[in-house]
């Protein structure tokens, strides 16, 4: 008998309530909708996102948990990112043109109502930008 796998604590759909940045000078997520959903061993992964200059974006992937790199669509930040889930959360590397351009890692809290993230990217010129986000459970 194999053991139960663990459920992935970032599975579900998150509101985006807040985003703080080094660079509010700089476009940023000011709301948004993110959903990831386990099918097949695969993560489907959808976010609708408003930018603090009014642009709007809608990215969509499909993503192995294996660290390999996977394109994504309509995203502003990136053309192809890697995920690996985390005991709380998950840790994902963005590229752009073939370019590493940032990290983020996501903790959910222990009652699962609750995800924040640590994002730095690479921004125009090589500006480096941080961001921490908040998001609640749907």
């Amino acid at each position: 008998m194999t053991p139960a796998k663990a459920p992935l604590p970032f599975l579900g759909t998150w509101n985006f309530t807040k985003c703080e940045t080094s660079h509010p000078d700089l476009p940023y997520p000011v709301a948004g909708i993110t959903t990831f959903a386990e099918e097949d061993g695969l993560i489907h992964y959808s976010a609708e996102t408003t930018w603090s200059d009014g642009r709007t974006s809608s990215a969509q992937a499909v993503l192995r948990l294996d660290g390999s790199w996977c394109p994504i669509t309509g995203s502003q930040l990136a053309d192809t990112i890697s995920i690996s889930p985390t005991a709380d959360g998950l840790s994902v590397r963005i590229r752009k043109a073939g370019a590493d351009i940032g990290t983020t890692s996501s903790k959910v809290s222990p009652d699962g109502r609750t995800m924040n993230g640590g994002w730095e990217l690479a921004g125009p010129g090589g500006v480096a930008i941080t961001w921490k986000t908040t998001s609640t459970r749907a």
